[in-house]
């Protein structure tokens, strides 16, 4: 029997994209699947939208913890053997699950799975899509997100949860601890996972605030690698 995979979207006032986002996961071809909507403080109607699927798809309401710590309510309430993101309005390859589960198949070792993620840009700012075009970060990029991942839910329990303190470098911080203690990763050279650019891009909106996370996360690695007995 195949696996149960948990598939974890974190949102906050994300009314605008998040049926779309929704509808990806239920097109995916793996089954069984959870989808574990968790609304973090939100003033819109997604916790509605959300309501108005049913099963395979679960609401889930929380007073504001931040990115995340919605999502590590979502794997607190999962259910599956693996677990799976997607961001309120990003989606996903139909068959993005099914092929990563494959790469767990063919490797038993396997503990964290990631895909290639091909970034696109909203009507209101097609125009510096088209801008972007032909630059290396402007098409298909290794996306090393939580977006693109697909990770046994044992590996979370071992290397811990997503950093509370970040609100958008909660992934990148995870990583280093999930290399650092040697987790076996794979990059799926195939773009699975469809990251939306708009106006209201958390990153866009605080650019300054994600560098400086950035360089906390970094200054926090390397201080762990020169501490006595690393």
């Amino acid at each position: 029997m195949a696996p149960l995979i948990s598939c974890i979207v974190p949102v906050f006032n994300g009314e605008s994209h998040l049926r779309e986002t929704l509808d990806s996961i239920l097109a995916q071809t793996h089954r069984p699947i959870e989808v574990i909507v968790v609304v973090d403080g939100s003033s819109d109607a997604s916790a509605e939208i959300a309501l108005g699927y049913g099963p395979p798809v679960r609401l889930v309401r929380q007073d504001e913890r931040g990115p995340a710590g919605t999502r590590n309510r979502g794997i607190e309430e999962a259910r599956g053997d693996y677990l799976a993101f997607l961001d309120q309005d990003d989606l996903w390859h139909p068959e993005k699950l099914s092929r990563q589960r494959q790469r767990f198949r063919l490797r038993p070792e396997l503990s964290v799975c990631w895909s290639h993620v091909t970034l696109f840009w909203s009507g209101e700012i097609a125009e510096e899509g088209r801008r972007r075009a032909g630059h290396p970060r402007g098409g298909t990029v290794p996306g090393y997100a939580t977006t693109t991942m697909l990770a046994r839910r044992e590996v979370f329990e071992a290397i811990g949860p997503l950093d509370e303190t970040l609100w958008f470098s909660d992934a990148t911080e995870w990583v280093i601890r999930a290399r650092e203690a040697n987790v076996v990763m794979e990059m799926v050279d195939e773009a699975l996972t469809f990251h939306r650019i708009h106006g209201a891009n958390l990153t866009r909106r605080q650019d300054a605030r994600s560098r400086d996370e950035f360089l906390q996360i970094a200054e926090r690695a390397l201080a762990r690698r020169r501490a006595p007995g690393s």
